[in-house]
């Protein structure tokens, strides 16, 4: 259940993203997404496995939503956070752009919490917040580095 549930809501916003006009440049979201892969996963493995705040289902299915959801639903998300903010030009529409995206990061791992996928073990709010926001602050400084640079 919990699989077909993700795979349907990132169908649904992989065809809204492509279909969508963009302002980056596929390098721009080529790099996005690697870079958001490579800080979600050590994080996010240094957080379940080393500390212990959540715990990753051991049914077989949740483990495939949990790493479709880490391979495709996240980096997409932010891809399109980045795409939201690249349409405005004053800081404070930025800013409140990124703060409802940590948001809604947040509430993906509720959702995940709440379908069985990940187990709660210490977890806290606070830990999830800051989490996804260094995760996406991270990768918005990154990229706008890379975006001065070369384009």
């Amino acid at each position: 259940m919990s699989i077909s549930v993700i795979s349907s809501i990132t169908l649904l916003i992989l065809i809204s993203f492509c279909v969508a006009p963009k302002k980056m440049h596929i390098f721009e979201i080529i790099f996005n997404w690697l870079v958001v892969w490579l800080l979600i996963h050590p994080l996010s493995w240094i957080i379940y496995v080393n500390l212990m705040w959540l715990k990753v289902s051991t049914k077989l299915v949740d483990f495939w939503t949990y790493a479709f959801d880490r391979l495709i639903l996240i980096p997409l998300l932010i891809i399109i956070f980045f795409e939201i903010s690249l349409r405005f030009e004053r800081k404070a529409s930025k800013f409140i752009t990124l703060t409802v995206a940590i948001f809604i990061l947040m509430m993906d791992e509720y959702a995940l919490i709440q379908m069985g996928v990940l187990l709660k073990l210490n977890w806290n709010i606070y830990y999830s917040f800051m989490e996804k926001a260094f995760i996406l602050l991270v990768s918005y400084f990154l990229w706008t580095k890379f975006r001065r640079k070369f384009f």
